[in-house]
């Protein structure tokens, strides 16, 4: 008996597993496909019927497209280790049959689940490597979408700039094909950035631009989010009108395109906007909307995977009847024993598998329960780690004002050199660079100055160098640069040594002083200059050409040195019309380029000889966009600082 049991159930899943060409296949895929962005509850569905009624030309570029409907379902909710497992899954496929493209944009899921558990760094490494497969196939719009997520991770590790640059990029290549809906991405970016820096009615400017561009790509389920963010921002001007407009526009149209997620993320606006209100009872009643819709999304997978197994076993129960039915025809019924047996046991066999169903059922409903402890607890140290970085960064941030109030004020500078140039870019928020300008009665101090290290390191040596600068211009009335510099190594020296250590750290420093009444003059303006480590170039103009003339520094540093020698004074005189530049080593090791080697002082020459007969403020834009182009992807090494000044 247990012989025929078992011979049977081998029937069963012969049958089961007989797959014919299914015309549904495609139709499910593309049902798929097209509530991805609107009801991804549904979407995910439509590919779990697809992968069930498969064809014959069933391929695996058809498993990486769905993988990507199950990916979004997935980091909808929250189950991003789930997302990472069927990411790694396409990856292999495509590495398998060596799709590169295919290879580029699984990379660029994966790198988009390690932003959002916070590796960020990661996530960025992650999306350079996809963007260098992309840039061979010249896949425009690929790379446009590739630098637009790259930004994402730059502006979570509050390095808006280069999320800046990359968002630029992305614009450009959009542009290019004419992709509107990247284009609003893009837009939707510049927005983000302009609410965080409190311009919000230049946010509201990018968000319109934004809803222009989704309408032109006729993606109205992605209008939910602009019109959003546009409440949002009103909501902080105070303007409750133009802000209710908008939530209803929002609202509407996640009620008519059925995406619960966005009704419930709306509705936690509009608690915002009746509590700002007074209308407390109505904003408590949202934010119960919003709370529960949360806990409806916890609870959507269950509920999909019973009516997955429910259609499952009711399909199986299908099949195992027809079966019977060709069993009665082909034994013509010979005796009621032998039917009476089959249905037993294909009830014995139906039973077995309503249990397994249960069961698994009933396992899910636990690893559920272990899986949102799991996830509270993360929850709970990512807020824990949120808390203490932000503590970080606003302990930072108030360096930096800080440091700020040790720089000169552009205003103070232009009343002397009017026709000058300032580009100053930190590594980091607070930077070791720094430039000192000071006047006295008689005479005008400026200088770019370079201190040990950069981040918040470099930030308090410069605070110490530049106290010892004002110090010895206004408390020891020095005017001649190298006793100047002789007396600030003396005094950092003194302050470093009150640590009872032995501090190396000090200065680079290239420091010019001018007399007050030449600055007046029309013919030869007397300059004095000394410098530590740090050279100086000035450009002479004679018979309408340019000559580039350098003095070099003292090979010795402010601060400790062995055997330490009074710096050298330089005099020489310049005339209307020369430039003269300052600057500290940034610039020049930056690493970049085809080969990504380093710039080089040779190469700053070479752009300082072909600028040099600009106006100052174009010399900047040239300098700074040579500079971003040369760096490229790579990170910034360290800070930079050029001075450039036109007599």
């Amino acid at each position: 008996m247990s012989r025929l049991f078992f011979i049977i159930i081998l029937c069963f899943v012969f049958f089961f597993a007989r797959g014919q060409k299914n015309s549904r296949f495609e139709a499910l895929v593309d049902s798929a496909n097209k509530y991805e962005h609107i009801d991804w509850n549904l979407s995910y569905s439509y590919a779990k019927m697809a992968l069930q009624n498969k064809d014959a030309n069933f391929s695996y570029e058809d498993i990486i497209s769905l993988n990507t409907i199950f990916d979004t379902y997935y980091q909808k909710l929250n189950m991003l280790d789930s997302a990472f497992s069927i990411n790694k899954q396409s990856l292999k496929l495509a590495t398998e049959h060596k799709d590169t493209m295919l290879i580029a944009y699984s990379l660029n899921n994966m790198a988009g689940i390690y932003d959002l558990t916070g590796n960020y760094s990661v996530s960025i490494q992650i999306y350079k490597k996809a963007l260098a497969m992309l840039e061979k196939m010249k896949d425009v719009r690929q790379i446009g979408n590739t630098n637009h997520n790259m930004a994402i991770p730059y502006s979570k590790l509050l390095m808006y700039d280069s999320a800046k640059y990359y968002t630029d990029i992305a614009l450009m290549n959009y542009q290019k094909v004419n992709d509107y809906s990247g284009i609003a991405l893009c837009y939707d970016s510049y927005g983000s950035e302009a609410d965080r820096l409190g311009n919000y009615e230049e946010a509201i400017k990018y968000y319109k631009m934004e809803i222009q561009n989704f309408k032109l790509a006729n993606e109205a389920a992605n209008l939910i989010i602009p019109y959003q963010n546009i409440a949002g921002t009103y909501l902080k001007l105070k303007d409750y009108v133009s802000c209710k407009q908008y939530l209803d526009l929002a609202m509407a149209l996640a009620v008519e395109l059925g995406s619960k997620v966005d009704m419930y993320d709306v509705s936690s606006t509009y608690a915002q906007y009746y509590e700002a209100t007074g209308d407390y009872k109505t904003a408590n009643f949202y934010m119960r909307r919003y709370y529960e819709g949360k806990d409806t999304m916890i609870n959507t997978q269950l509920k999909t995977e019973l009516s997955d197994q429910k259609s499952e076993f009711d399909r199986e129960n299908a099949k195992a009847m027809l079966t019977i039915q060709k069993m009665e025809a082909e034994k013509n019924l010979r005796s009621k024993e032998s039917v009476t047996w089959v249905l037993v046991l294909s009830s014995v066999f139906f039973i077995i598998v309503l249990i397994l169903s249960v069961n698994k059922y009933r396992a899910k409903q636990k690893s559920f329960v272990k899986l949102n402890e799991y996830k509270n607890q993360l929850i709970f140290q990512k807020e824990k780690i949120e808390d203490a970085q932000k503590e970080i960064i606003d302990s930072i941030n108030y360096a930096k004002r800080i440091q700020s109030a040790i720089m000169p004020k552009e205003e103070d500078v232009l009343a002397y050199f009017p026709e000058s140039f300032l580009l100053y870019k930190p590594k980091d928020i607070v930077a070791g660079d720094f430039y000192f300008f000071e006047s006295t009665a008689t005479h005008v101090f400026y200088a770019a100055a370079d201190c040990t290290g950069h981040g918040v390191p470099g930030a308090l040596v410069s605070v110490i160098c530049s106290n010892a600068l004002t110090r010895c211009v206004h408390e020891f009335n020095l005017v001649e640069p190298g006793k100047i510099l002789d007396k600030t190594s003396e005094l950092v020296l003194k302050t470093f040594q009150r640590s009872g250590k032995n501090v190396t750290d000090g200065m680079d420093i290239s420091l010019c002083v001018f007399e007050k009444d030449s600055l007046k003059n029309d013919g030869a303006i007397p300059v004095s200059w000394a410098g530590a480590n740090n050279s100086l170039w000035y450009v002479n103009f004679k018979d309408g050409k340019a000559e580039l003339n350098k003095i070099k520094a003292d090979k010795q540093a402010i601060g400790y040195n062995e055997k330490p020698e009074a710096y050298t004074t330089h005099h020489f005189d310049l005339r209307k019309g020369d430039m003269l530049y300052l600057f500290t080593d940034g610039y020049a090791d930056q690493f970049g380029g085809v080969k990504q080697k380093k710039f080089k002082q040779a190469h700053l020459e070479e752009t300082i000889n072909s600028i040099c007969v600009r106006n100052p403020q174009e010399q900047k834009v040239i300098l700074e966009k040579g500079f971003n182009q040369w760096k490229g992807s790579l990170e910034q090494v360290d800070d930079v600082c050029i001075i450039g000044i036109r007599i």
